[in-house]
């Protein structure tokens, strides 16, 4: 290439001069060049200060500033540091006035690099001091320069939003309140609208997620409220959520709801590309004293939530699970049982032991008295209600607390179930041999406060006068204080 031809970064080079075998290189640098200025120059309609840097070595290069105030200090210090970490650092430790440790982690290089690597756009908001300690409402935004398969450096721009914001806020006396609520919004919330209650239209504050239909970046254009609601359920909304959404995100049902409330949540579930995921709408009055002020509404995807849900409900069942079996342990059992009879609820407690376990397991092996265990307790699971709470005491016994079950003859009835069963456990190591099981009950009555430990102890005797009759048998606990 000619050596004293200047490239400089907003011009183009002329193909011509170059060699004929060049100048497929020249014109693919030219189409690169095009597309990071256009990313550029749309930036700069709206933000103040542009830098570009370098993904490999995070070098800096300020492209342009308009010299307002709020941008000296972002200049001075990316010119001082000329490493984009750095500068970074310093300047959240300087100027950010909230949250600086969640926004250092929100602006780190690793982050950034990984929100725009699709070509994305990505913007970070907070509250910035100034050096008279007043507080502004700003934002940082994040794009790749360039297509996501060959771009090498990205840009960070910086603007002031109060003035966006004061443009929709007539109310004065909350603006501040107002952007620390549109900045707390701001950290999870990717949209975020200002809604008017009086004439159900919309603005839009934020726009970083999915844009549906009809929809603009935030601007002064004011929008139907209920003709954007219905086009973003209609474009989002996973189908069979629709109609309830239709109703829960209606001008009326919002209106009602921030006339009892100062907060209105509620999910609901997004169809992308195959996908089911999760997401959440928040409204809040701007000045819950006048709703005339306005609402704001902010727009979220909470499959990290739901996920940490998940894997929570997970790790409690978990925790109050047997292994072995998959009904619940002895520690979770008794503490249901103890919170029911605590909370005057009445019912059958029934201890049901394995009759001569031991010679299973000598004369069968171990591995066969295991599944004699899981197959007694698949079929006291079967055989007693959902809600019941069924529950293995260890070794080779089981307990029930059957709610409700208010007299012996409806309680041996559901105990004479488990008998029958047993009968038909198919475990084809045992041959002809039978296992049998023997049980004792007793049935709390008149709400009483019982003792846990009492009925434990009557109901483990009668398992013991069980055992004196061979095969399966069941002796409930007598109002007389005997065993019957």
């Amino acid at each position: 290439m000619q050596s004293d031809l200047i490239i400089k970064e907003d011009e183009l080079l002329n193909p011509a001069d170059y060699p004929a075998e060049q100048r497929q290189l020249v014109e693919d640098f030219n189409r690169r060049i095009q597309n990071c200025m256009g990313i550029v120059t749309g930036l700069g309609k709206e933000y103040h200060t542009i830098w570009i840097v370098n993904n490999d070595d995070l070098s800096m290069r300020l492209y342009r500033t308009t010299g307002e105030n709020t941008s000296v200090g972002a200049v001075k210090l990316g010119q001082k540091y000329n490493h984009y970490d750095k500068a970074m650092e310093e300047y959240i430790d300087i100027y950010v006035a909230d949250r600086p440790d969640s926004v250092m982690r929100e602006v780190s290089s690793e982050t950034v690099l990984d929100r725009i690597k699709s070509g994305s756009l990505y913007t970070v908001d907070y509250i910035r001091m100034a050096d008279d300690g007043t507080l502004s409402y700003h934002q940082m935004a994040f794009a790749l320069a360039g297509d996501p398969e060959t771009a090498d450096h990205f840009i960070l721009a910086f603007r002031d939003i109060d003035k966006s914001i004061r443009r929709h806020i007539a109310d004065k006396q909350y603006l501040r309140e107002q952007l620390d609520i549109v900045a707390a919004l701001s950290r999870d919330y990717y949209n975020i609208f200002k809604v008017d209650i009086n004439n159900a239209t919309v603005v839009i504050l934020k726009l970083d997620g999915y844009v549906t239909k009809g929809m603009e970046k935030p601007s002064e254009r004011v929008y139907p409220y209920d003709v954007l609601c219905k086009q973003y359920i209609a474009d989002r909304v996973y189908a069979e959520d629709q109609q309830a959404m239709l109703e829960a995100m209606s001008f009326e049902t919002v209106r009602a709801k921030m006339q009892e409330v100062d907060e209105y949540v509620s999910s609901y579930r997004v169809m992308d590309n195959g996908e089911i995921h999760y997401y959440q709408f928040t409204y809040i009055p701007i000045n819950p004293n006048n709703l005339n002020s306005g609402i704001l509404a902010g727009f979220k995807n909470v499959d990290d939530v739901v996920e940490s849900a998940r894997e929570r409900e997970a790790l409690e069942l978990l925790a109050e699970t047997d292994q072995m079996t998959g009904i619940l342990n002895r520690g979770s059992g008794e503490r249901k049982v103890i919170d029911a009879l605590a909370n005057g609820k009445d019912g059958m407690f029934c201890i049901i032991d394995i009759d001569d376990f031991k010679a299973i397991n000598d004369n069968y092996g171990h591995d066969v008295g295991d599944k004699v265990i899981r197959g007694i307790a698949d079929i006291i699971r079967n055989e007693f209600r959902g809600r019941d709470v069924v529950f293995r005491l260890g070794g080779d016994e089981y307990a029930v607390f059957a709610y409700n079950v208010l007299d012996e003859e409806t309680g041996r009835t559901m105990i004479e179930r488990v008998f029958s069963k047993l009968g038909a456990m198919d475990i084809p190591e045992l041959k002809d041999y039978r296992v049998s099981v023997s049980a004792g009950a007793v049935i709390t009555h008149d709400g009483a406060k019982a003792d846990f430990e009492a009925i434990y102890k009557k109901a483990d005797g009668c398992v013991y006068r069980s055992k004196a009759t061979d095969g399966c048998m069941a002796t409930f606990y007598g109002p007389d204080g005997g065993e019957k």
